[in-house]
Formats: structure tokens, sequence, C-alpha cells
């Protein structure tokens, strides 16, 4: 019951009270433009209206996922996260298609990049949640840039669909490519100080190096890495045939 209440407890309450406030402010901007002024902006309004209803169901998320109840919360989140991604994309790439701001224009920018910050934040409070989740700093960072090397692989593809298939410019393109090649870099020189602190083979260093290259496989290698024991925490030593267990 201690455990449990502790889950309850703590930066998921920051995280409601933030869902909560950006679904009345979403809200509240977007009806009142559309009651008001539909025919000025309307796909800049109607985006405002879908934001407000994906934060009114990533608080749900992340109640339920206080509870224990986490699927749906990492859903809705990364749900959340493509869809800030991709109309601040949009939003750089093509702005004759937004006569108005919506509250995911260029990233959230309007509201202090908040809007982009929050799924991050719940993901990562998500992650939290796991039990085998108590590490060092060096796994924390390891994580975190893990994470974001996935993100910005996301931003930088979505920038070169604009650019090579759409014909939209390049602009998607000079957004997330600086980003995603600093993101790049620390994330290859946490994965030499990670694999120091853990203890990684050589064999382990060069996967995780790999997973750099394609799209989303430091996500993939990190959730490997979790499950195997060699993040966080050491796998246990087998037991030789022969040799027994007590059980208490």
């Amino acid at each position: 019951m201690d455990d449990q209440n502790a889950t309850r407890s703590g930066g998921h309450q920051v995280l409601l009270l933030l869902y909560a406030l950006f679904t009345l402010a979403a809200g509240a901007r977007s009806l009142v433009q559309l009651a008001t002024q539909a025919d000025e902006a309307p796909l800049a309004y109607v985006l405002s209206l879908l934001a407000a209803i994906t934060y009114a169901l990533g608080w749900w998320a992340i109640r339920r996922a206080s509870e224990g109840y986490t699927t749906f919360a990492s859903r809705m989140l990364w749900i959340e996260l493509a869809g800030v991604l991709t109309v601040g994309t949009l939003s750089v790439v093509r702005p004759e298609w937004f006569s108005d701001a919506t509250v995911w224009s260029d990233f959230g920018i309007g509201y202090g990049f908040v809007p982009v910050a929050l799924p991050v934040a719940g993901l990562l409070w998500l992650r939290a949640q796991d039990p085998a989740h108590s590490e060092s700093a060096v796994v924390t960072a390891f994580r975190v840039v893990a994470f974001a090397e996935a993100v910005s692989w996301f931003g930088l593809l979505i920038g070169m669909f604009f650019k090579y298939v759409v014909d939209a410019g390049e602009r998607g393109v000079e957004v997330f490519g600086p980003i995603h090649g600093t993101v790049f870099l620390a994330y290859l020189v946490v994965t030499l100080i990670t694999w120091r602190a853990q203890r990684w083979s050589l064999p382990v260093l060069a996967l995780a190096l790999i997973a750099s290259i394609p799209p989303f496989c430091t996500v993939l290698f990190e959730e490997w890495a979790r499950r195997t024991g060699r993040l966080g925490h050491r796998p246990e030593t087998p037991v030789r045939r022969g040799e027994f267990t007590s059980t208490p």
C-alpha cells in the first residue's frame, strides 16, 4: 500500500496541474475563435481544439498511470508528442497554411515551449515508475539522451519529407538538422561514459553506438539494455548446477 501511495504522489501532480491548465487554455481559446472568427483561420482553430482534447486525454492518462495503469498513458503521450512536432514543423515549413497561430505552432513558442516539453516530461515520469529504475545519474543521463536522439530523428524525418517529397523547402531540415546533430554527439559522449560506468562489453558498446544511426533505435537499445540488466542494475548471478537456494 505504501508503494502505491508513493506512486500516486510527486511529479504526476505537477503534470496533472499543467495538463488541466492547458486543457482549459487551449479549449477556451479554440472555442472562442471558432465561435467568433472561424472563417479567418479554420485549420489553426480546429488544431487548437484537437490540442485541447489531447490535453484532456493526457490528464486522464496521467491520472490512470499514477494508479498503475500505464499502457494508455504511454500511447497517449507519444501521440501528443507526435502532434506537437508535426504541427510545429508544418507551421515552420508551411506558414501560409496557418493564417493564425495554433497552440502547437512553432513547437509551442507562444507558451514558452511548454507544449513540446510536456509530453517529454510525461514520458520520462512514466518510465521512472518502473521499479527497476533505481538508477545512477549516468544511467538517467543515458535514458534521457537516448530518448532525445529518437525525438530529434522524428523531427528531422519530417523536415526531410517536406524537403524531398513535398518539395516545400528546406526550413524543416534547417531547424532539425543542427538539433539532431547536437543530440547525436551528446548521445555518443554519454554512451561512452555509460559503457565505463556499467562495464559493458565491447560488443554491447558497439551495438549502442550503431543504434544511433538508424532512426529510433536508441530507444530500442535502451529498452533492451534495461530488460537484460545492462542498464541500471546488474543481472543476477546464475545458480550453478548442483547449487541450491534457500527460500525463507
